[in-house]
């Protein structure tokens, strides 16, 4: 990916970038540099203060909150074209998640006053913020009613077909988590993680060497996400 490419043209650009006129574009590629940030590295840290609107432009990201206990869970993955950390860039000082690229990312991190320039000025682009934020929070409190609601078959079926179809687009890939980050993602321990994707292999759902899956029968795993 050109680091410097110009926000017009880019291929990766959000829709809601689609309310802005050339001249707000220019205006925030001059306020906006693109980094490559190596798989395992921070993005943004819990605590830090909030100074700039990053945007997920390629690879994963998971967003991560560490409990008083220490205890880590988490909340959320990011993909490509998603903004992170939406929920708080406006609301709050200070990050409240831990933020790690699961794989090489590629991050747009925008001035965050000129964000607010272009929200305070262009009332169908903060209109779309607004908007956008909104889908996030249903998706978030969709996601984590889904994994609630589920036994443990489930829980795993709903990961695994969610990896398949949301972020990697293929039936067979490379789990960008580990079994502990899987566990923490739908609350189970690591050890039952262990064993239902044991089990999924044993039935002929899933082919599992290391961290490499194929999905072997789509419509049982869906069937069990959907009546676990």
């Amino acid at each position: 990916m050109e680091l410097n490419q110009h926000c017009q043209n880019c291929k990766f650009r959000s829709h809601l970038f689609d309310k802005l006129s050339e001249e707000e574009l220019n205006y925030i590629h001059k306020n906006k540099k693109t980094q490559l940030v190596k798989k395992g590295g921070i993005i943004t840290k819990s605590g830090d203060p909030i100074r700039e609107f990053v945007y997920l432009t390629e690879g994963l990201v998971k967003m991560q909150k560490i409990g008083r206990n220490g205890k880590e869970q988490i909340v959320s993955l990011a993909r490509p074209m998603d903004f992170i950390g939406l929920l708080s860039v406006f609301s709050r000082e200070k990050y409240e998640y831990n933020v790690t690229a699961l794989v090489d990312s590629f991050v747009c991190r925008i001035s965050l006053d000129s964000m607010r320039k272009m929200v305070s000025e262009n009332g169908l682009f903060s209109l779309d913020i607004i908007k956008f934020i909104g889908n996030i929070s249903g998706e978030i409190i969709k996601h984590t009613y889904a994994i609630n609601s589920k036994n443990l078959r489930g829980r795993i079926a709903l990961i695994l077909v969610d990896f398949s179809e949301k972020f990697f687009h293929s039936q067979a890939f490379d789990l960008p988590i580990s079994r502990k980050e899987m566990a923490e993602m739908i609350d189970m321990t690591p050890e039952n993680v262990i064993r239902i994707l044991s089990e999924f292999r044993r039935d002929g759902l899933i082919s599992l060497r290391g961290k490499h899956i194929e999905i072997l029968n789509m419509d049982l795993l869906i069937k069990i996400r959907d009546l676990g």
